[in-house]
């Protein structure tokens, strides 16, 4: 590759968004930590014209070079903030560098909240960017796992899978689900859809179904999600009966 500081020369005295895009992304192919001299002149001198119209490959450099040097708070940063007012594609691009960056890195708080802002899109590639980050992250906050109910009610049949890959992970049983449930009212995401959803993924018998309604019976939920489980319920349960 040429000289790194050759290529910031060109880059410098080069106002062609596209010619820039092209340098950056034959930069990600083979890409280390002395790449981030590029990175650092597009953040730190760059006008915002220019740096919209090549913020996605720069954002799949950064990725790339995150999966093999650890990037320091400036460029996660820059990564958190250009989540928030950058269009679906390029949130989408964040969200798939995490996936190679947080394998070398510590994460907080903000990339939950990313996380979980991405898995309430209507965009279905960011919804899978964003399983696919969960599949590598360990213990889930609550507030993510109530979020991933809803990423349940879809008709996106690889989406659901992902779903319920990552929720059986921390959520493994029907009692553990219905604990989830009742954390800060969780029943109310609840729907057919999601209902019909767990019930499959949760149940096998009969006897399990009837512990499940016996325990929201008993509970504090309020009526109208009480009613929803007992309907789809006693519907499955008559499913097995009859194939019994």
């Amino acid at each position: 590759m040429e000289d790194i500081e050759n290529i910031l020369l060109k880059i410098q005295d080069n106002t062609n968004p596209q010619e820039i895009n092209d340098i950056l992304i034959e930069l990600s192919k083979n890409s280390n930590e002395k790449t981030l001299v590029i990175v650092d002149y597009f953040l730190d001198s760059l006008n915002a014209t220019i740096l919209n119209k090549i913020k996605l490959n720069l954002i799949f450099l950064l990725g790339a070079i995150g999966s093999v040097t650890v990037l320091n708070r400036k460029y996660l940063n820059f990564l958190v903030e250009s989540y928030f007012n950058s269009d679906r594609w390029v949130r989408n691009e964040i969200i798939q560098s995490f996936l190679v960056i947080l394998q070398n890195h510590e994460y907080n708080n903000e990339i939950y909240q990313i996380i979980e802002h991405a898995l309430n899109e209507d965009y279905a590639p960011i919804k899978k960017s964003a399983l696919s980050v969960l599949m590598i992250l360990k213990e889930l906050p609550e507030k993510v796992l109530l979020t991933l109910l809803r990423v349940l009610n879809t008709n996106n049949e690889e989406i659901v899978e992902m779903g319920l890959k990552v929720l059986k992970r921390d959520v493994q049983t029907g009692d553990e689900l219905f604990e989830l449930l009742n954390i800060s009212k969780g029943y109310t995401i609840l729907n057919k859809s999601i209902v019909r959803v767990l019930i499959l993924e949760y149940f096998d018998s009969i006897s399990e179904l009837e512990l499940f309604i016996e325990k929201i019976d008993s509970s504090k939920w309020e009526e109208e999600y009480k009613i929803l489980c007992n309907t789809e319920i006693n519907s499955f349960q008559r499913i097995l009966k009859k194939n019994a």
